[in-house]
């Protein structure tokens, strides 16, 4: 009974001393509530708990460019007595990252934590996050969110231009507006242009002009913009056609722009025959062996009022090794329409030549007159190569 009553007091004794002990070591490193917690949250000596301060948690990086990638540095500082200790957990996309400049931060210094977001080719608003895993017993865990929207740095409306149907003898015109998301500080500026294709450079007319504060107002985010004026002039070969306006611009963020057109020339004047390539206006020899030389027929078709009156005439032939012979004029379809045959020919013995529009050779041409009041002249394109 005695023995019972001694040991008594001592149970008490120890429970009293198991709660203070755990409530002390609570205020020492108290529950995150994460039932796993992270590498860095260990135990250690009361005296030695670092602290982690960081100038903020959050970032809005404004309007971005779709092009680029962002980039902040959220500064971490300790302000405790011991080591603090920083690694990266995970983030909310893979778009985005976490970099540490010094992964042990000792008390009273600070460190760099830089996170790194590449956009997607999606516009619109993002909101992301990336997780500081940290020893700081109060704060093992920090969310660094970046946010912003995301657009393109310039977008031209509509993205090309398309001439449907053009008349050859005719001028025909259209618009594209360049429009300008980026928060600057200037306005766009568009400070010249070159044509891609130099072989119908000649056809094609461009002006620009700046946007009104009403065109503005059409494009949401739109901040500056300027509008470009197409001309096609007359004489453009008949057929599809395309080409490519590149615009030098005076912004860093994206120096130039393009605009592709596309579009096709009718005629009351069409040609046909083996070789011809109507989308793209060219006569095709393709490669041609200089011993056997070749020839292509084709038929100068005229529809319309004037298909009587018309009359062709070569005025010039662009290498002069090509030949070309006209032969007589006929009606056929009861007389709606009226045909000219053409011989177009590359002579046996010809030189070596290069004319199949790359680098090394432009096309070959053979320019008609037709003292057709509306198309007074026929382009026709030569595409060729001769080898010995």
């Amino acid at each position: 009974m005695k023995t019972s009553l001694a040991i008594i007091p001592a149970i008490v004794l120890g429970v009293v001393l198991g709660i203070a002990t755990g409530w002390a070591r609570y205020n020492a490193m108290p529950w995150d509530g994460d039932p796993v917690g992270n590498s860095l949250a260990l135990p250690m000596a009361v005296d030695l708990v670092p602290r982690v301060e960081i100038d903020s948690e959050k970032h809005n990086f404004g309007t971005l460019d779709m092009d680029i990638e962002g980039s902040h540095d959220f500064v971490v500082s300790n302000t405790g007595r011991g080591p603090l200790k920083l690694a990266a957990g995970g983030s909310s996309c893979r778009c985005t990252g976490l970099k540490i400049e010094n992964a042990e931060v000792p008390p009273g210094e600070s460190t760099k934590v830089t996170v790194t977001w590449r956009a997607k080719e999606v516009p619109g608003p993002f909101s992301e996050t990336a997780t500081l895993e940290t020893n700081d017993p109060r704060r093992t865990r920090i969310e660094l969110t970046i946010s912003g929207r995301m657009l393109a740095a310039i977008r031209s409306v509509p993205e090309g231009l398309i001439f449907s149907s053009v008349s050859a003898g005719q001028t025909a015109a259209a618009e594209v507006s360049i429009f300008c998301y980026l928060e600057t500080g200037e306005p766009l500026e568009l400070l010249g242009y070159k044509l891609a294709d130099q072989d119908t450079a000649e056809y094609f007319e461009v002006v620009f002009e700046p946007l009104s504060s009403d065109q503005l107002k059409e494009q949401q985010y739109a901040q500056s913009g300027c509008l470009v004026k197409v001309t096609l002039k007359p004489g453009l070969p008949q057929g599809h056609f395309e080409q490519t306006i590149l615009i030098r611009t005076n912004l860093d963020a994206s120096p130039a722009v393009t605009v592709p057109i596309e579009g096709r020339v009718s005629s009351d004047i069409v040609i046909a025959g083996r070789g011809w390539n109507s989308r793209a206006g060219v006569l095709v020899f393709g490669t041609v062996d200089s011993e056997q030389g070749a020839r292509r027929e084709l038929k100068l078709l005229v529809h319309g009022p004037h298909r009587k009156e018309v009359k062709f005439t070569p005025i010039a032939v662009r290498p002069d090794l090509l030949k070309v012979e006209l032969g007589e004029t006929s009606e056929i379809s009861n007389g709606a329409i009226s045909q000219t045959a053409i011989g177009v020919r590359i002579p046996k013995g010809s030189r070596a030549a290069n004319h199949l529009g790359s680098e090394q050779g432009k096309l070959g041409e053979i320019l008609l007159d037709t003292n057709h009041p509306l198309e007074p002249q026929l382009r026709i394109y030569v595409q060729f190569a001769v080898q010995r």
